[in-house]
């Protein structure tokens, strides 16, 4: 498709420029006649991979641009906002003790004005370590799901709130959240144990994205442990694709 767009407009170009492939009068050296239909082929190129580009980002109707969970003294407070090219949007709150089967604690509509603002939503019915995460879609049922945010209600300890995509590629994101301020080892090895690769990362309290570079791993299954600085560990699988 690309291709024969560029062709069309190629053609109009040179046809606009004077010039013709069976015109021998035309006063263009070749490598000038060259060098021009190349750098109209490539501003052509460029306006179509644009404009697919756009089409891309539009056939997204809203998306999350931050999502943050804090514990205040009654309840559980959690912070978004987002991008919607949309009159109305629809958020489900969801909630699970275990980070993977999740319900919906509440459900409401925005229109695109409201969307503009921040939102904030206060858990007051949440007891102990608790998972969060937001569904928003439009109401033809288009939707994404947020990535998962996790509050471990205790003043000591962390967890692995995430590790995304599902199926990694290349890269991925550890998502890991600390009651304070601490350090952590995390090792990744093979299902039969043996490592691959350890690094020792920061943590601050709350949520802290780890970014991960797994291009060089083969494909296979692999385990991700992390342990911090009082010995307590937490362990996730992944493929590597």
């Amino acid at each position: 498709m690309v291709s024969s767009y560029c062709s069309f407009y190629l053609g109009l170009g040179l046809t606009e420029l004077g010039v013709s492939s069976f015109d021998s009068s035309f006063n263009f050296s070749k490598n000038e006649l060259f060098m021009k239909k190349h750098l109209l082929l490539f501003i052509i190129s460029a306006w179509v991979f644009s404009a697919n580009a756009q089409n891309n980002i539009d056939s997204i109707p809203v998306r999350l641009k931050s999502f943050e969970a804090s514990r205040t003294t009654n309840a559980n407070k959690l912070d978004w906002a987002v991008v919607c090219f949309l009159e109305y949007a629809k958020f489900e709150i969801q909630r699970s003790g275990d980070g993977t089967n999740f319900n919906t604690i509440n459900t409401f509509q925005a229109d695109q004005l409201r969307c503009r603002q921040p939102f904030t939503y206060e858990d007051r019915t949440a007891n102990g370590k608790v998972f969060y995460r937001i569904k928003v879609g439009d109401l033809d049922g288009k939707e994404y799901v947020s990535k998962i945010t996790v509050l471990i209600g205790k003043v000591k300890g962390f967890d692995i709130a995430s590790l995304t995509p599902t199926l990694i590629r290349s890269g991925a994101t550890l998502t890991i959240t600390s009651a304070g301020n601490d350090a952590a080892i995390v090792t990744i090895t093979s299902l039969q144990g043996s490592p691959v690769t350890k690094k020792t990362i920061s943590l601050l309290k709350g949520n802290n994205d780890v970014p991960l570079n797994l291009s060089a791993f083969s494909a296979g299954n692999y385990v991700l442990t992390s342990v911090n600085s009082d010995g307590e560990l937490r362990t996730i699988r992944f493929i590597k694709q």
